[in-house]
């Protein structure tokens, strides 16, 4: 069973793809942390806070061509910068490229090993996985989905900013909604859950349902 989880930035994509492979017994790929890890590495090479306009296509290559995907370590990569640097890098063809094939290379090894997988992401029911045997599209109001990466960031960061969130949370949907090379879209086939009134557990339930009936 492959299952194809997209959906806007703290939608509970994320959580929905683990309390799944927990439930399902099926391993499961965060595709954003291989964006994050790229950017993060980036940041670290050129020791100075990026922009759409510096970035070094050599050093961005040159960190590509190291990627270590076993290395992905969540806590270290869960900061904003990482993300809002990954959906400006996501833009760029090469970087797709690249990282799409790693992520299909982990479709097949884990179908071939453990039958199935499930990956979460932004193109993962057009692009990687157009063909997955279920799909889903998380999403919810972007104050809600501020509110909850605030409360996530607030206890390690007193001095975060909600309103900064907010504006952070819009630049990167316009980034991955807007790009060109496999945009952030629901496609025709994938069930939408709106998250905003829904709790985990809740999500949890609503996935499993559709899953149940449609096996």
């Amino acid at each position: 069973m492959k299952i194809a989880i997209d959906g806007t930035a703290a939608s509970g994509k994320g959580t929905l793809s683990y309390l799944l492979s927990k439930t399902l017994r099926l391993p499961r790929l965060d595709t954003g942390l291989l964006y994050r890890k790229v950017a993060f590495s980036y940041i670290r090479s050129k020791k100075m806070m990026p922009t759409k306009k510096t970035i070094d296509d050599s050093i961005l290559n040159n960190v590509l061509n190291d990627f270590d995907f076993n290395d992905l370590d969540p806590e270290t990569l869960k900061h904003d910068l990482y993300g809002n640097f990954a959906s400006i890098i996501g833009k760029l063809d090469f970087v797709r490229k690249k990282l799409n094939i790693l992520q299909i290379e982990f479709v097949d090894n884990m179908t071939k090993k453990k039958g199935g997988c499930i990956l979460d992401g932004r193109d993962i029911g057009t692009k990687i996985l157009p063909n997955a045997d279920f799909k889903f599209y998380i999403d919810a109001p972007v104050k809600i989905r501020a509110k909850r990466r605030f409360e996530q960031l607030y206890k390690n960061n007193k001095s975060i900013q909600l309103k900064k969130i907010i504006l952070d949370l819009e630049k990167r949907d316009f980034n991955d909604k807007s790009r060109d090379n496999s945009p952030l879209i629901q496609s025709k086939d994938s069930i939408l859950i709106d998250t905003e009134f829904l709790n985990p557990e809740q999500v949890l339930k609503k996935a499993l349902y559709y899953i149940k009936k449609n096996k």
